[in-house]
């Protein structure tokens, strides 16, 4: 390669790396940043300037900034073993200058150069917020149900195992709600499906102020709903499946103009020591049942074979509520 070659291909590099909109670091082995392209401008709220000379710890949170000079280290003392984060593309979070965090995209590698007789690195970091917005909301979607708003069977089922974890942990009460709307399929037949989904559309905000901000409602299939209760006994979530009961009842409901009479028939049941999810919920889908063959629009919390056997429930006995 000629002088000239050799400085036009400098100059095309500079010229590169100031114009890219992925940030180029270069630092030494003691951590110092020895080079910083204008990218990294926006990415930290650093003018480049600002950064050569200074550790790149500054825009580590802890405890990565506390370890970061360790792993370089390590890596140099035992000669350059295999790396978990050189020439991987990793993920991170950096400390902007206004203190708020970014998320970022990293590729780092060793360099076979020296300067002073120590070893550098290099970096290409991008911004990856746009992608982690759009992951978040990939993420919100997979778990909302398109119609009501609410949490899908996914989201909830992701959520109830926390809770029965947390609630295993702490031994607090538990309890779950499932309701499910009476004769459904008879609004449909009469308004027809969109008629039948203005419905469930309208079900949450009717219901809205007989739940608990921590109360976890999920529309899990057609006309069904799961209400998770944490911290709440059974006779605790009697109470409030029979408010959710008579505020449905009371709803105006409109399909086509019409005024809609909507009721729901549900279903309690609370944690035990020895339970799952699976036998919380078919617990409470099966008092559901017995709700539905009472004469709906009513709300069961004991059955007969379960009735000693149910935490927190009072001498044994059936609770029943009915707007019949």
């Amino acid at each position: 390669m000629t002088a000239s070659s050799e400085a036009i291909d400098l100059r095309v590099l500079h010229a590169l790396l100031d114009r890219s909109t992925v940030s180029a670091w270069v630092i030494d082995e003691t951590e110092t940043i020895l080079f910083v392209n204008d990218a990294a401008r926006e990415l930290t709220g650093y003018a480049p300037a600002e950064l050569i000379g200074r550790p790149v710890s500054l825009l580590m949170p802890q405890p990565l900034s506390d370890s970061h000079a360790g792993y370089i280290r390590n890596y140099l003392t035992l000669g350059e073993p295999p790396s978990d984060i050189l020439g991987q593309v990793r993920e991170f979070e950096i400390l902007h200058r206004d203190g708020t965090m970014v998320p970022i995209e990293l590729k780092a590698f060793a360099l076979p150069e020296t300067i002073d007789g120590k070893r550098l690195f290099s970096a290409f970091i991008s911004d990856n917020t746009a992608h982690k917005r759009v992951e978040a909301e990939m993420t919100r979607m997979a778990r909302e149900d398109y119609l009501t708003g609410c949490m899908n069977r996914l989201g909830f089922m992701e959520r109830a195992r926390q809770e029965l974890s947390r609630a295993g942990r702490s031994g607090r009460a538990l309890s779950l709600i499932v309701m499910d709307i009476d004769r459904f399929k008879r609004i449909n037949d009469t308004y027809g499906h969109q008629g039948g989904d203005k419905v469930l559309a309208d079900l949450l905000p009717a219901l809205v102020d007989s739940l608990r901000a921590h109360d976890v409602f999920a529309r899990v299939g057609g006309e069904e709903f799961f209400i998770l209760l944490p911290e709440t006994d059974i006779v605790e979530a009697a109470a409030v499946a029979e408010r959710l009961r008579k505020s449905l009842e009371a709803h105006a409901f409109v399909c086509n103009r019409h005024s809609v009479s909507v009721t729901a028939s549900l279903g309690c049941a609370s944690l035990r020591a020895d339970d799952d999810l699976d036998r919380l919920i078919q617990r409470a889908d099966r008092r559901m049942y017995l709700a539905k063959n009472a004469g709906r629009n009513r709300v069961v919390s004991v059955d007969v074979t379960s009735a000693r056997q149910e935490s927190g429930e009072r001498n044994g006995s059936s609770h029943a509520r009915s707007g019949t």
